[in-house]
């Protein structure tokens, strides 16, 4: 969530208004961009694991598996730090959204390579060292219980550090109005000064021409 005050960087979200807001999060469109991203990673690993690719160029596929590799497992930061990023609220709850759909997603993936084509997977399994799981009771709960936490993890950091960025441009904002201010007023006292020495020579030159009139 937001910070109840501009200048804390580190305060307690309000689960109950965020929780209220969620219609309100959902409602911005960017929010939607990293569950599209998930889907996408779906439909590539799906096709990987059909050979889809496998007629392609390399760079083709070796972008693909690259791609793939950084946003399927929950372990991946990639997309919950995105949604947490974009979220105008609430951030570790579309973290933590992310991190059950990137579960999900994971394990049905794992159980269709293991029914399927289990070899062409094993690129996609980079987190388990190249091998595809068997899907299990632990496997589901360790990689729901990591996606949760991860998501909420890395969606909250990902709020913490655009509150962060934003304070330091109101900063740099600051500092730059404060140098201006400072600038202007050294350029009024100059100004002043350079009034104040003319008005001084000109009274001097009248001196000296009333004083040789004599």
């Amino acid at each position: 969530g937001q910070p109840q005050a501009s200048g804390s960087m580190f305060a307690m979200p309000d689960v109950v208004g965020d929780i209220k807001a969620i219609p309100m999060i959902f409602r911005k469109p960017l929010v939607w961009l990293p569950f599209g991203l998930l889907a996408l990673t779906f439909v590539l690993s799906v096709a990987l694991i059909n050979g889809v690719f496998v007629d392609m160029p390399d760079v083709i596929a070796s972008g693909v598996s690259l791609y793939i590799s950084l946003t399927l497992h929950p372990t991946s930061l990639f997309i919950f730090f995105i949604g947490g990023f974009l979220a105008p609220r609430g951030s570790y709850i579309v973290g933590g959204t992310l991190g059950v759909l990137s579960a999900v997603i994971y394990l049905v993936v794992v159980s269709l390579a293991t029914d399927l084509a289990r070899e062409s997977a094993e690129s996609l399994m980079s987190s388990t060292g190249g091998e595809v799981p068997e899907v299990s009771t632990d496997l589901i709960v360790q990689t729901l219980g990591m996606g949760i936490f991860i998501g909420v993890f890395a969606g909250g950091f990902a709020s913490w550090y655009r509150r962060f960025l934003r304070s330091s441009q109101e900063r740099a904002a600051a500092n730059r109005a404060a140098k201006e201010r400072e600038q202007a007023q050294k350029a009024k006292d100059q100004a002043r000064a350079d009034r104040e020495a003319l008005r001084k020579q000109k009274y001097e030159d009248r001196e000296a021409r009333r004083k040789s009139s004599r």
